[in-house]
């Protein structure tokens, strides 16, 4: 069982589009409106059963493991439709039945199998991370709830908590007219409050309810424009558009964590304003990770979460960059019409496995332009780079580096990446793992592959199994048939630029990556 269920079936009545007539048909139709019927989870699930004109209204039951449950669902006799949410599903195999409680001829029966999941996941990542740093109490959700006595996960009060399950909160939040969202104040509205107007050309004070809580171990957000807060528990939804934004982030990470919100993504201004539903979760920003596995199965179920309790929407747009906007076409790819309808991917590229290409290059041939091949002054001027990398570069741009004029692609993009992505020693999980077991943080890999190791496997030293290799790989061959570097060069290059030691063997990065170290002359990288 869920938490916090509420459930919109007016909405959801109004917001589907109609069913098929039953006229066409003999047999019961039934839907599952909230998620796949094999991908239910949180014990309850919004369910249609559509009647046939040959079964009398009143003649039609549906029961769940052989308990009736047809006085729970909302019968709409127009439509000839049965709605609402079941709740009390068992984890695993739960059979829906629907029967014409009658003895005449040709009486339909139909059966739907609901595989209810547990809302800390998985239902078909795989096995999950531990450890898994708990972020509620930055987020704004407090401890996490104490889930084993096993000294598993985070310490709280009680025990320990390795799912950082937390009490899902609502919040109301207002637009100043400065452009930020700040809390509501009980009473009068702020004189700062601003006003918007819906697509349905509404003006109203600009206020959100911000429903939070944790869902697939993330923590998630629903947000939809409001009027004042009434004090009743169901969202009051006469202001959403009946649209729905999936809102997704992008960035880089190596998991092992909860994640944070994005404040510009999760109360997305240009959705709320015009009266859209926004919907997000740190499972679905790969500044959190980077297992879009994992991350599809968390919008899987951040959504059956709206649907339950808002309503079925007209239709779900995901918007996002970089990250963002891999995950929208992967999603879309993997999990067709059950999470978007659209997409809108912003400065986009087409999968992870081709970026760390540039991650494990660029850092093998800056270094031979910097250092191997340092004396050479062709590598002084900035643009004669691209010779190598194949990527941009310019001799004004400033570096972040050196803050001088010059710089490449690979220095402004791509710097930082090799060892956040490539060093098991590397990675962090932020201050919050300061209260877990040490030798469990220690014993983390920190690399995008053993983030990935349920998708790639790993390798017999017990690491996540790398996708990049440069063996057999000519860097400069362009650069030496267009005669910007002759044979001699070539080979040197090839000879010297080397690659990375497997992940067993990596040591601990130095300078620049760890500050502290810079003043070690040893330990500049």
């Amino acid at each position: 069982m869920r938490r916090f269920v509420l459930v919109a079936l007016a909405g959801a009545a109004l917001l589907t589009a109609a069913p098929a007539t039953a006229a066409a048909t003999h047999d019961f139709k039934v839907e599952v409106l909230s998620s796949p019927a094999a991908m239910v989870t949180g014990g309850d699930a919004l369910v249609r059963v559509t009647i046939p004109q040959n079964v009398p209204l009143h003649k039609a039951t549906v029961s769940v493991n052989g308990t009736d449950v047809t006085g729970e669902l909302e019968l709409d006799a127009g439509r000839r439709t049965l709605t609402g949410l079941i709740d009390g599903l068992r984890l695993g195999d739960n059979a829906l039945h629907v029967d014409s409680s009658g003895q005449g001829k040709g009486r339909p029966t139909a059966d739907v199998t609901l595989v209810n999941h547990a809302v800390t996941g998985p239902i078909f990542s795989g096995p999950q991370q531990q450890p898994f740093v708990c972020k509620t109490v930055s987020q704004g959700l407090g401890l996490p709830l104490v889930d084993n006595q096993a000294a598993i996960g985070m310490p709280v009060p009680g025990g320990w908590s390795k799912d950082c399950s937390a009490t899902t909160i609502v919040e109301y939040l207002y637009r100043t007219t400065t452009g930020s969202f700040a809390a509501l104040p009980a009473g009068p509205l702020p004189a700062n409050i601003a006003q918007t107007t819906t697509l349905d050309g509404e003006t109203v004070p600009y206020i959100v309810r911000r429903e939070k809580g944790t869902i697939n171990r993330f923590i998630y957000t629903i947000t939809i424009l409001a009027p004042p807060p009434s004090g009743a528990a169901a969202p009051d939804t006469s202001l959403w558009n009946g649209r729905l934004i999936y809102s997704f982030s992008g960035g880089v990470a190596i998991g092992y964590q909860q994640g944070t919100l994005s404040g510009g993504d999760h109360l997305y201004n240009n959705g709320l304003s015009k009266g859209y539903a926004v919907v997000y979760s740190t499972g679905n920003r790969t500044n959190t990770h980077y297992n879009l596995q994992l991350g599809g199965e968390t919008a899987i179920m951040t959504k059956e979460r709206f649907i339950e309790g808002y309503g079925v929407p007209t239709y779900t747009v995901g918007i996002g960059g970089s990250g963002g906007a891999i995950q929208q076409y992967v999603y879309g790819q993997n999990h067709k019409g059950v999470i978007l309808d659209a997409a809108i991917p912003v400065y986009s590229y087409p999968d992870m496995v081709t970026q760390t290409i540039a991650v494990g290059d660029c850092e093998l041939l800056e270094y031979y332009m910097d250092v191997t091949a340092g004396a050479d002054p062709k590598w002084r001027t900035w643009t004669n780079r691209t010779w190598l990398e194949g990527f941009a570069a310019s001799n004004t741009v400033i570096n972040p580096v050196l803050r001088t004029p010059g710089s490449t692609e690979c220095i402004n993009g791509w710097r930082g990446l090799t060892p956040l992505a490539m060093n098991p020693l590397f990675g962090t999980a932020g201050s919050e793992a300061s209260v877990y077991n040490p030798a469990v943080m220690a014993a983390v890999k920190w690399t995008h592959w053993d983030d990935l190791r349920n998708i790639y496997g790993v390798d017999a030293d017990g690491y996540g199994r790398s996708t990049w290799d440069n063996v057999g790989v000519q860097y400069g061959l362009s650069a030496l048939t267009s005669g910007n570097i002759t044979p001699a060069e070539f080979l040197t290059l090839n000879a010297t630029a080397g690659s990375w030691k497997n992940s067993k063997d990596m040591v601990q990065e130095g300078c620049p990556f760890i500050l502290a170290l810079c003043a070690i002359p040893s330990q500049f990288d």
